[in-house]
């Protein structure tokens, strides 16, 4: 089952809390309206049916009442959309099951109301629930909240719908292999069309544009939060929109740790964008200096300034990581970071363990191309002092060690092999033609003769078409006659080849003085 949430909260603005909680309140009521007259065919002349916890038909009317009663909550609404992978189930039932266990999970009593759209070709169900619980307490839903959405309708239609759910869940293993298939076809075709570099390649191709070691010269490139200067534009002319809400400088260091640590949970393209991300990071440090001590702007600019100290040991779960640990310690670290429930390091600590993680990654790969070919000819060296040695002894034939190293590689080794194969089998095939032209020229003038005498022996053929005919089995016979005096010659001179062969004189049959 898919699960999407969203949220409606007044945006603190220029036109203070009053303006923006009408805002929201205006956005809330659309909402509402649009989930209920939403076109379709499924929509009914009064518009589509509210649901509720206990009440199969709720009046929008009343509906609206609780949405306005919402005016001073923190969130107005939480819009939650619920849409299983099959068709034919209570919606009503699942929604009230789904909810029940979301509530008993957080320790609320929510108060929600609901539509069901069928006019797509997946039915689903939109969600309403109030900012305040049943006993005035302030609800929050955040991203921890949706696999458990997910799992309590799963486990509603496993119970209820055993057969459908297994055939969808077949049905979409079937499509992420497909997809997947697809991805690594498509990943091919751009390596093949050198749109993409393989994974090894790129890192020898960054190995060649910046060695690791002039890398090391370098001091490490960690990211600052950009400075700005607080004459230069008004307070809330700087500002960061998220969501449904607008943060600005004036803002609390919890409230701007808060949105931090929120964006730690979402996916990477709901987060913000590296420009806004820089005030937020600048934001909380000037709050955590204001904290500790560092009152006045200027003092914090300053303290700015200042170079961040290199960080040496960095602690996290009763684990100590530094520039000497392993590259798998450090990559499970920035695994349990992106956790969905783990603890966050600060800013500085987190780029450190990114520069030490790209530190070993590069010294893998350092000098790889020298490193190779160092050992390449190491290896030749020595096998050819040995080579030559044991073929010299053995008076045998001395083998390239470069031509071994071709050989050695599989596609290169077995290409060559059935070269060479194909080789012995050209030179099994004799190259002498022992054919006689001659002869099979004969042969061609007398069938070319023999048809042109049955065609002149036709009774129907014409007077005039046969007196060609004999001039063409004249011009044939003299042809014929030809070759047969070819032939003769040829007989002639082998016979007389042949003859001097036989006759000639045997080099060895004297002594070095000429006796026999």
């Amino acid at each position: 089952m898919i699960v999407v949430h969203k949220y409606i909260a007044p945006k603190r603005n220029r036109g203070g809390l009053k303006a923006a909680r009408g805002v929201a309140m205006g956005k809330a009521l659309a909402h509402i309206k649009y989930i209920q007259h939403r076109p379709g065919e499924d929509r009914e002349k009064g518009g589509r049916e509210f649901f509720g916890e206990s009440d199969d038909e709720l009046e929008a009317k009343r509906v609206k009442k609780l949405v306005r009663d919402m005016r001073d909550a923190k969130v107005t609404i939480h819009k939650l959309t619920l849409s299983p992978e099959i068709n034919g189930y209570d919606k009503k039932a699942l929604t009230r099951h789904v909810m029940k266990q979301l509530g008993d999970e957080k320790g609320l009593d929510l108060t929600w109301v609901a539509v069901v759209h069928e006019n797509t070709e997946h039915e689903h169900i939109h969600v309403v629930v109030l900012g305040k619980d049943k006993n005035g307490r302030d609800v929050r839903i955040n991203r921890n909240d949706h696999p458990k959405a997910r799992a309590y309708g799963d486990q509603f239609l496993e119970r209820e719908h055993p057969l459908e759910m297994e055939r969808s869940r077949r049905l979409r293993s079937e499509k992420q292999k497909e997809k997947l298939s697809e991805r690594s076809r498509e990943r091919k075709d751009r390596i093949q069309k050198g749109v993409e570099v393989p994974f090894l390649k790129q890192k020898i191709i960054r190995e060649v544009a910046d060695p690791y070691e002039e890398w090391r010269k370098r001091p490490p490139e960690i990211p600052r939060p950009k400075k700005y200067d607080k004459t230069e534009k008004p307070a809330f002319g700087e500002t960061i929109e998220y969501g449904d809400y607008v943060y600005s400088k004036q803002n609390s260091l919890e409230e701007l740790a808060a949105l931090n640590e929120h964006l730690w949970e979402v996916p990477y393209d709901d987060r913000l964008n590296s420009k806004d991300y820089e005030k937020l990071t600048t934001w909380l440090h000037e709050k955590e200096d204001q904290r500790d001590g560092v009152i006045s702007d200027k003092q914090v600019a300053e303290k700015q300034k200042r170079e961040p100290k290199a960080i040496e040991k960095v602690a996290y779960n009763g684990q100590v990581y530094d520039k000497d640990s392993t590259a798998e310690d450090l990559k499970e670290l920035k695994n349990q970071l992106h956790g969905k429930d783990a603890k966050k390091l600060s800013i500085d600590q987190f780029n450190q363990i990114q520069y030490w993680s790209e530190d070993k990654d590069r010294s893998k790969y350092s000098n790889v191309i020298q490193q190779e070919m160092s050992k390449i000819i190491q290896r030749e060296k020595i096998e050819i002092g040995r080579k030559i040695d044991s073929k010299t002894i053995e008076g045998g034939y001395f083998t390239d060690p470069v031509q071994a190293q071709v050989m050695a590689t599989p596609g290169i080794g077995l290409w060559f092999k059935f070269a060479g194969m194909a080789n012995t089998l050209v030179k099994m095939i004799p190259l002498t033609d022992n054919r006689d032209r001659l002869k099979e020229g004969r042969d061609d003038l007398e069938s070319a003769k023999l048809d042109k005498v049955q065609e002149h022996n036709k009774a129907e053929r014409p007077d005039e078409q046969k007196a060609r005919d004999r001039e063409t089995i004249e011009t044939l016979d003299k042809a014929i006659d030809r070759n047969q005096e070819a032939r003769d010659e040829v007989n002639k001179e082998k016979k007389r080849k042949k003859f001097e062969r036989e006759n000639e004189e045997d080099p060895f049959q004297y002594d070095p003085w000429g006796r026999y």
